[in-house]
């Protein structure tokens, strides 16, 4: 059986997930997950799911939400399941999380005109206990709704490619 310190802690880890891309600090949020985490966003974006060194996700994502004025991600509900082992102790197991991510973006660089894309969804992650706690394994976002413009999030992807093209 697990412990409610397991629990606590995987919130706690869902809590830094947020906390990181929200705060723009790329350290916390890199250490939530495994070196090679599987991504799956296809329920937004139709790509294919698959397995990736991070910190090149954390790179990437680090350029695009630069772009973004602002974003808050919040996530609750959340239901934990282990894999037991026969020891009692899990090293493995799923978290279920109801997702809400609200981006903005100024309309030109500089200007106080903004414009907003909210997604809606849950995340359904497999997790892994390693010897510094508790990762993400698999990234698997289930996006069930959005409001606003998905404008936002292309013309911020669009920002980020120019600048990286920029810097060649």
């Amino acid at each position: 059986m697990s412990s409610v310190e397991d629990r606590l802690d995987i919130m706690e880890l869902i809590a830094r997930y947020g906390a990181g891309l929200d705060a723009r600090d790329w350290s916390l949020w890199r250490d939530v997950f495994t070196d090679n985490t599987l991504f799956d966003l296809s329920s937004w974006n139709n790509l294919v799911p698959k397995r990736v060194d991070t910190s090149r996700v954390v790179r990437a994502q680090a350029r695009v939400f630069a772009e973004l004025a602002v974003t808050q991600h919040m996530m609750s509900n959340f239901r934990i399941f282990f894999d037991e082992s026969n020891s009692g102790r899990s090293n493995s197991g799923r978290v279920v999380a109801v997702m809400r991510a609200e981006h903005w973006i100024c309309v030109e660089p500089g200007s106080e005109e903004m414009k907003r894309y909210t997604m809606f969804g849950h995340y359904n992650n497999a997790l892994v206990r390693e010897s510094a706690g508790w990762k993400i394994d698999e990234m698997h976002l289930r996006v069930t709704k959005t409001e606003g413009d998905r404008w936002v999030m292309q013309e911020a992807e669009r920002r980020a490619r120019s600048k990286k093209a920029g810097e060649k």
